[in-house]
């Protein structure tokens, strides 16, 4: 009975930070005005004052993986309780057409996939401090900590639900990074991945230089491991 409350609750939670952040201009996009942070990573997330990264904190916690994250001189390219939340629902979703009764929880995930979570957490590292201004519009691939190849670009944006100002004639720019399945093409810049190449994913919060690396949160809209 208390796994069964705790999981209802977790979802409420995650629903109503949903709502919450959308009206937090913290995560709206871009990069912080102040980027040097007097505090490792894992402290950084876990100090957040919305509560952001509470389930990727105990699951990081639970899978006892606080090292990979605080490890010197990475980037990790941070998912949020909302990408935790979008993949539950995929989950859920996938199982209910075998089984309508059945449901995909946070509980599922300590229960079942805590492994699972400790090695693909690294599609969200890459072992080098990756800072905005490395970064160019056509975008440039990394490799992350499994070896896959990654694409970050920092790219204009006219949507001015991103800080775009028709009054302005420079335009605000947004970092993106795509996790690529296939091989990208020749020439192909990263506004144009597309699957089933790879997936691109905008970052909401960039830039965030900790004592121990550099963080770029990605988008509330996100599903964790790129799952699909």
């Amino acid at each position: 009975m208390k796994r069964i409350i705790y999981s209802i609750l977790t979802m409420i939670v995650l629903g109503t930070m949903m709502y919450s952040c959308k009206k937090d201009g913290y995560f709206v996009g871009g990069d912080l005005h102040n980027p040097k942070i007097n505090m490792t990573t894992y402290d950084w997330l876990k100090s957040n004052k919305d509560g952001v990264f509470d389930t990727v904190i105990m699951l990081i916690d639970k899978a006892g993986i606080k090292d990979k994250i605080n490890k010197q001189g990475i980037t990790f390219f941070a998912p949020t309780d909302y990408d935790v939340y979008n993949y539950v629902q995929v989950r859920t979703a996938q199982i209910q057409r075998i089984d309508p009764d059945k449901k995909w929880t946070v509980d599922s995930m300590i229960k079942y996939e805590l492994p699972r979570f400790a090695d693909s957490i690294d599609m969200y590292v890459v072992n080098q401090q990756l800072t905005n201004d490395m970064f160019n519009e056509k975008g440039t691939t990394y490799k992350n900590a499994k070896g896959n190849n990654v694409v970050v670009s920092y790219e204009e944006t006219s949507d001015p639900n991103l800080g775009y100002n028709s009054a302005s004639s420079i335009k605000p720019r947004i970092v993106y990074f795509s996790y690529l399945f296939q091989a990208l093409g020749n020439n192909v810049p990263a506004s144009g991945i597309t699957l089933p190449v790879g997936v691109r994913t905008r970052v909401q919060t960039s830039n965030a230089q900790t004592t121990t690396g550099v963080v770029h949160v990605l988008n509330n809209s996100h599903t964790l491991f790129f799952y699909r």
